[in-house]
């Protein structure tokens, strides 16, 4: 019987010692930058997710205060439009008022006027048909 060849048991210790040296000085430290990057940027990962969630909570608050700013504008601007149209009204009455007022006054004064026509036409009328009488007669009459 013949002794097994030695070489492969040796070839199996030295396999199984470079895997030792392999594992214990290049895969452990490996795995382990590989574990600390994975982390980092899971890390990064939930960073970035939560600072787009903070930034979309920011778009809606912002949308809901521009609406907010908007509608109360747009009140602001309709309370002023409320405001200009009554002040206009009150112009436009208080305008009406005047032409009225200054209508009357001519009214009233055109009526005096005639009037004051009238009675000067009624005494100047036996004045000017005495005078047509004599005019027409040849002679003055009384």
């Amino acid at each position: 019987m013949q002794l097994p060849d030695l070489s492969l048991f040796l070839v199996v210790i030295i396999f199984w010692a470079t895997y030792l040296v392999l594992r214990k000085f290049l895969l452990s430290p490996l795995g382990a930058v590989l574990a600390a990057r994975e982390q980092r940027v899971d890390a990064a990962r939930a960073a970035s997710e939560a600072a787009l969630e903070r930034q979309r909570e920011v778009a809606v608050d912002l949308d809901r205060r521009l609406t907010e700013a908007r509608r109360e504008a747009l009140a602001h601007r309709e309370a002023a439009r409320a405001a200009a149209g009554e002040r206009r009204q009150a112009l436009l009455e208080e305008a009406r008022e005047k032409s009225r007022v200054v209508a009357r006054e001519a009214q009233a004064n055109l009526e005096r006027e005639v009037l004051a026509a009238r009675q000067q036409l009624g005494a100047e009328t036996k004045a000017i048909a005495g005078e047509i009488a004599s005019y027409a007669l040849g002679r003055k009459v009384a």
